[in-house]
């Protein structure tokens, strides 16, 4: 891999970190588990809303954008992207949970990629986006601070793009709090409602990356390896 340092992308940066790349059209896909490189469902629903498109296509230019993190000796650097479904912000191995959507504070940055999301803005303000949870750097706050409608995991209801996936760690049945505080969230962008295939675009997954994923909406819902899933809250 070739080093990619701050430095020589003297003229990259922005207010919001990051240089947006044009995302490529979606794909159909039907995969029965989840998948990392899958690439974006075809949405069998109606035109989406402009919030919710706007919601989106932002989680989409994650994907290929240049977004700025620090490596494990302190380094300034930016992501590579070796295709459309995965975006790395780690050097060598690293995993340090420091990059410009969290404001390279080290903590876990799922919550922050959904608000960035929501928001257009890394580290958004709550008073000045009434939206997004107060605590929305914490997984659960999506479905236990959700400012719009939060579901609890049914098999008859799909969610819609734009909308937030919420998982729990540890295990538990579909939907049911085990009363643990961590967990994973993700941002719907394509649903196929002949399928039942539901798209995402997540952060803080296999060490520092931004990840495409497609998920069956079976009987448990989309499953990750030592979680279980709780419900999606709505984008409006």
């Amino acid at each position: 891999m070739t080093p990619r340092t701050i430095t020589s992308f003297a003229m990259l940066a922005t207010a919001a970190g990051l240089v947006t790349a044009a995302v490529p059209a979606a794909q159909a896909s039907a995969a029965a588990t989840v998948s990392t490189n899958a690439t974006a469902s075809v949405a069998t629903t109606a035109a989406l809303s402009t919030l919710r498109q706007q919601t989106v296509d932002r989680a989409n230019s994650l994907l290929t954008a240049d977004l700025r993190y620090e490596d494990a000796a302190g380094t300034i650097r930016l992501s590579t992207q070796p295709g459309a479904t995965r975006n790395l912000l780690s050097w060598d191995g690293s995993n340090t949970n420091s990059n410009v959507l969290n404001d390279f504070n080290g903590l876990d940055w799922c919550g922050y990629l959904v608000a960035r999301t929501w928001t257009g803005e890394n580290t958004p303000s709550t008073s000045a986006f009434p939206r997004i949870p107060t605590y929305y750097m914490r997984s659960q706050a999506w479905r236990t601070e959700a400012k719009t409608p939060y579901y609890r995991f049914a098999q008859s209801r799909l969610p819609q793009p734009g909308d937030v996936l919420v998982w729990q760690n540890g295990a538990g049945a579909p939907g049911a709090d085990n009363g643990t505080s961590t967990g994973h969230v993700g941002v719907v962008t394509a649903v196929n409602a002949t399928t039942n295939v539901v798209t995402s675009v997540e952060g803080n997954v296999a060490g520092d990356e931004i990840n495409r994923r497609t998920y069956t909406w079976d009987a448990d819902g989309p499953t990750l390896p030592d979680k279980h899933f709780m419900g999606h809250t709505s984008r409006e």
